[in-house]
């Protein structure tokens, strides 16, 4: 059994998530996003659990693009294959399961304050984490909330942002969507800093230097609760979901 991970090509990949995946012995098989002949021969028997990437910031999610990556998240939920998107991957599952995509003009970007949902509390990956934690963001695009179709069936909010009602999101009991870069390492981050307008820098620098340590020991927390818990190695029975305990 393995952990798929479909790579849209952002530096740093998957990020502190992979160190935590690595961590408990987890085995990761890499697919890269829009490889449609590799995605047509992807079999999901082997699979326990799919991390979607994020992408490059120039990357837009249209109704042309991705179909591959989308087509993968939709077999899996179906499936109830566990799943996790992250950043630009979150927008992929979500348009996958039937939800709008909207854009975000000019992007949310920087460090933001995220805030839990009364819907997040006792979430099994949410156990420990703060009301309200400042997390770094480049959001071009984002979950639409029009109205109650414009977004997935079952698609509740865990946590919002100024400009993102679902910056993150859990739809059934076992996708999982985070549009914040949690994932980061410190390497990423400053490299987000180095990509910045001049006149954001000094936000981002200052972000970092508040924030920094506190988001990547929650993120942690959070990865770890993906491994034990919503991916664990033990988990043999394909397309059968571990119980989680909401």
């Amino acid at each position: 059994m393995a952990i798929l991970f479909i790579d849209h090509g952002v530096v740093g990949g998957i990020g502190s998530l992979g160190l935590a995946l690595r961590e408990y012995a987890q085995r990761i098989v890499t697919l890269p996003g829009n490889d449609l002949a590799s995605a047509v021969k992807v079999s999901l028997e082997e699979i326990h659990g799919v991390v979607v990437g994020d992408a490059p910031c120039s990357v837009r999610l249209t109704d042309d693009s991705h179909r591959s990556s989308m087509s993968i998240v939709a077999e899996a939920h179906n499936l109830k294959i566990p799943i996790i998107g992250l950043g630009f991957g979150a927008l992929v599952i979500a348009k996958a399961l039937g939800s709008a995509i909207d854009e975000l003009n000019p992007p949310e970007a920087g460090w933001t304050n995220m805030t839990t949902s009364p819907t997040s509390r006792g979430d099994a990956l949410l156990t420990g984490v703060p009301w309200t934690l400042a997390v770094p963001l480049w959001s071009c695009q984002c979950i639409g909330s029009a109205g109650p179709s414009m977004k997935s069936p079952g698609m509740r909010s865990l946590a919002s942002t100024p400009r993102q009602k679902f910056a993150m999101f859990a739809c059934g009991i076992s996708t999982y969507g985070i549009t914040a870069h949690i994932e980061w390492t410190t390497g990423a981050a400053e490299a987000a800093i180095q990509s910045a307008r001049s006149e954001q820098i000094t936000h981002w620098r200052e972000g970092a230097a508040l924030n920094s340590a506190t988001c990547q020991r929650i993120a942690k927390k959070i990865f770890e609760s993906v491994t034990l818990s919503l991916m664990p190695v033990d988990r043999v029975n394909v397309g059968v979901a571990r119980d989680l305990h909401h």
